[in-house]
C-alpha cells in the first residue's frame, strides 16, 4: 500500500468526495475519495512546458487495483483546469463547491463561494450524458458487459442482487442532483430526505431493478423538460468566473514579490541619496 504525498505547493482547497461525501455510501464499506485544487505557478502556465500542470492522480492502493474500504483515492487539478471543467458542467467537478471541506485557503473559499456562477441548463447535457451511459452499461448494451445485464464491474453486487447496485445508484443520484442544482443552484450534502433514504435502499440491493430503471426513466424525462425551460440559466457566467479566475493567479504571482519591490524602491532610494550627496560634494 502507498502512502499519499503531502498537498503540493499552492493548494488552495481539499474536499472529500464520492459515496460519503454524497451520504449514499455504507457504514465501513466505502473508500475515501478527495478532490484538491492546486494554483499553478507563473512559470508553470507561461513557461516552454505548454501544459501547465497535469491532473495528479494519487492512490493508496497500486494502479489496476479497486480501491476498497479505508484505501484513499486523491485526484489534484490546476485550478484553470478546475474551472475549465466546472463551466463545462462535469458533475464530479461541480459538487466540489459544496462538498465537505478537508483543507481550505481564503482562495478556496472565495473559489466555493463562487459555485453558483457555474449553475445553468448547459449541466443537464452532461448529467444526462453519464445517467444514460451507466443505464446502458447496467442494462448490458454498452462497455465490456455487452448482452449481460448488471454491467459496472462488481461481480459480488452483481451475484447478490442481479446488478451492480453501488453503480445503479450513483446513475440515479445523478438524476437528482441535476434538479437539485438547477432549482436551488446548490447541492445539499450530503443527500438527504427521501431521495437519499431510497438511492441508499439501492445500494444495499434493496430495489428491484426494474424499479430502479422506471424511476432513472422518470428523472430523466424530468430533466429533458427542464433543458428546455427558460426559467433557468441557459449557461455558466463566463465572465464573473474569468475576472475571478485572472485576478486570483494575478495575486498568487505576485505574492511575495511585494517584499521584494520594497527592498528595490529603497535601494533605489538610498542610491539616490548617495548620487545626490556626491553632487553636493562636487558642487562644493
Amino acid at each position: 500500500m502507498h502512502e499519499i504525498p503531502p498537498l503540493p505547493p499552492g493548494t488552495v482547497l481539499l474536499v472529500e468526495v464520492g459515496s460519503t461525501a454524497h451520504g449514499t455510501g455504507l457504514p465501513g464499506g466505502e473508500d475515501h475519495d478527495e478532490l484538491g485544487v492546486v494554483i499553478e505557478s507563473a512559470e508553470e502556465v507561461v513557461g516552454l512546458d505548454e501544459r501547465g500542470r497535469g491532473t495528479v492522480m494519487q492512490r493508496t492502493q497500486t494502479e489496476g487495483t479497486r480501491s476498497g474500504p479505508g484505501d484513499t483515492d486523491r485526484t489534484l487539478h490546476s485550478l484553470r483546469r478546475f474551472v475549465r471543467l466546472a463551466a463545462g458542467g462535469n458533475p464530479s467537478i461541480l459538487m466540489t463547491f459544496w462538498a465537505p471541506v478537508l483543507v481550505t485557503t481564503p482562495v478556496g473559499d472565495e473559489l466555493r463561494a463562487l459555485g453558483e456562477a457555474f449553475v445553468g441548463r448547459h449541466v443537464i447535457p452532461r448529467y444526462r450524458g453519464y445517467m444514460q451511459a451507466q443505464a446502458m452499461r447496467l442494462l448490458g448494451l454498452r462497455g465490456g458487459g455487452h448482452g449481460r445485464r448488471g454491467g459496472g464491474g462488481r461481480e459480488e453486487l452483481i451475484a447478490a442482487y442481479g446488478y451492480d447496485t453501488k453503480y445503479a445508484m450513483h446513475a440515479a443520484r445523478l438524476g437528482f442532483q441535476c434538479k437539485e442544482l438547477l432549482t436551488t443552484r446548490r447541492l445539499q450534502l450530503p443527500i438527504e430526505g427521501e431521495p437519499a433514504e431510497w438511492l441508499r435502499a439501492v445500494r444495499r440491493g434493496e430495489v428491484p431493478f426494474a424499479d430502479w430503471w422506471e424511476r432513472c426513466l422518470g428523472l430523466d424525462a424530468e430533466l429533458e423538460q427542464m433543458e428546455a425551460d427558460d426559467a433557468y440559466a441557459a449557461g455558466p457566467e463566463r465572465a464573473r468566473i474569468v475576472e475571478w479566475a485572472t485576478q486570483t493567479h494575478l495575486d498568487a504571482w505576485t505574492v511575495g514579490r511585494s517584499d521584494e519591490s520594497d527592498r528595490l524602491a529603497t535601494s533605489e532610494h538610498q542610491t539616490a541619496g548617495r548620487e545626490g550627496a556626491d553632487n553636493a560634494d562636487r558642487d562644493q
